[in-house]
């Protein structure tokens, strides 16, 4: 193997899966290794793939995943897509075909086309439920005011937002819902939104942003679903550390215990 790369990694996956000590070198490993490279040209992101599953040295990579790659190929999926297939949800690729052509049937259907960005990323989540799953997230949505071109339309412009539980997505439309009262319509304007935790992003910024309103350090009709989509570290700069000084105990009340991590961010 090119710069002992494989033997430099060996050691690291042995602690994530012992299997591999009872797979040859030169028989499996190798091969297996090769097999990627196929693929995904690139060491860094074959590493990052064997990492995330360790698995992927030690499985039969030609027996299972090298139908569904050729299905793949053959429906038109660029190999950068490929890739991020590979990379991001290496057991997804490993499913049986007829899942996969289910679900590269299922994407089409909603009309994804497979050179799209989206269409890997929705062919992993509808691999990743069943059917029957799939319909009572259907349902539960409709139950709460969303229709089902309205469901699907958010799907297929971000379609992790479909991979959530049906819990998950139940406590966060709640939230959005009773104590933040959006419309539904609103929420379907930000497919990402079924996606954020309530306890971890939500509530902690929506009680920031009642405190400065409050306070009338912002104006209340700001348009409080975008300062949800901010990444943390605007959202600190802009909201918290600029009116920490101004508003005792803020940085405190969002931060929590974690606060020391946060203290001197700009």
């Amino acid at each position: 193997m090119k710069n002992g790369f494989v033997d430099e990694l060996l050691p690291e996956l042995i602690v994530l899966n012992r299997t591999i000590l009872k797979r040859g070198l030169d028989t499996h490993i190798k091969p297996s290794f090769e097999f990627l490279r196929s693929y995904l040209n690139d060491n860094d992101k074959i590493v990052a793939a064997i990492k995330r599953a360790s698995w992927l040295l030690t499985h039969d990579l030609k027996g299972r995943m090298q139908p569904n790659m050729d299905f793949l190929i053959k429906e038109g999926v660029p190999p950068h897509c490929l890739e991020k297939f590979i990379t991001l949800q290496p057991r997804a690729i490993m499913q049986r075909k007829h899942r996969i052509v289910y679900a590269v049937n299922a994407v089409k259907n909603l009309g994804l086309q497979p050179t799209s960005r989206m269409f890997v990323h929705a062919v992993r989540v509808m691999i990743s439920m069943s059917e029957s799953t799939w319909k009572k997230k259907i349902e539960l949505l409709k139950s709460i005011g969303w229709s089902e071109e309205k469901i699907l339309s958010a799907f297929v412009r971000d379609p992790l937002c479909l991979a959530c539980s049906e819990e998950k997505i139940k406590n966060v439309m709640d939230f959005y819902m009773n104590t933040m009262k959006l419309e539904p319509h609103t929420i379907i304007a930000y497919p990402k939104f079924l996606m954020y935790a309530v306890d971890k992003r939500l509530r902690p910024r929506y009680d920031v942003l009642k405190v400065l309103e409050s306070n009338k350090l912002i104006k209340g009709n700001r348009k409080i679903e975008w300062l949800f989509t901010i990444t943390e570290k605007n959202f600190m700069k802009n909201y918290v550390n600029r009116y920490a000084d101004e508003v005792p105990g803020l940085l405190e009340m969002y931060v929590g215990a974690n606060k020391a991590k946060y203290i001197g961010t700009s």
